[in-house]
């Protein structure tokens, strides 16, 4: 729920609530009658009144939408699992996350390639089918050759896929998107 929705919520649950202690301290007799009829007779026919109906009335049902509205499905998933071999005994899963991990540390083993951010998406079909799909963004230096650079990853990574995982055709995208002089970050392994 957005934000905006939240607020409308509060100022609506707000209302509500006074509404709802008014009208049991008028039934409870609280509130003598002759008080509070006075006061409705007071504010019913005020143009002032009618603009907060209006504008309670427009919040309830932007509210009332907001219950009913349907985000669509994602097509793409970067999270989860992808199934590697289905069969009668059961199936082989990888995380996506591990062949993230897996192309971003292949991508920082090329010559010329200083930074690597992989995004991977899972697309789902029909009948349990999935497609893979590999986007990186790589930072490299300026002595690469960005088109042999591009080659090589993608062959490494296509290469070890289908050796280790069985997963051939992965279409591997790849954006430069700096070239620096900097040097390779080095990423500590965590023991």
């Amino acid at each position: 729920m957005s934000i905006i929705n939240r607020f409308l919520l509060l100022i609506l649950s707000l209302t509500g609530l006074a509404v709802a202690g008014v009208v049991v301290a008028a039934a409870t007799q609280v509130l003598p009658e002759n008080v509070w009829l006075k006061q409705v007779h007071y504010f019913l026919p005020r143009p002032e009144t009618l603009g907060v109906a209006a504008v309670m009335f427009l919040i309830s049902l932007k509210l009332l939408l907001a219950v009913f509205k349907r985000t669509p499905k994602e097509k793409y998933s970067s999270k989860g699992e992808y199934v590697i071999d289905a069969g009668p005994k059961g199936e082989v899963r990888v995380a996506l996350e591990a062949i993230r991990s897996l192309a971003d540390r292949m991508a920082r083993e090329v010559h010329g390639v200083r930074d690597a951010r992989v995004k991977i998406k899972a697309k789902n079909k029909a009948e349990g089918e999935a497609s893979l799909s590999m986007d990186m963004d790589l930072t490299v230096g300026r002595e690469a050759d960005v088109s042999q650079v591009a080659a090589t990853l993608t062959e490494r990574l296509q290469s070890h896929l289908a050796r280790t995982m069985g997963l051939t055709d992965v279409p591997i995208n790849v954006v430069v998107s700096e070239v620096s002089d900097l040097q390779p970050e080095k990423k500590h392994r965590v023991v």
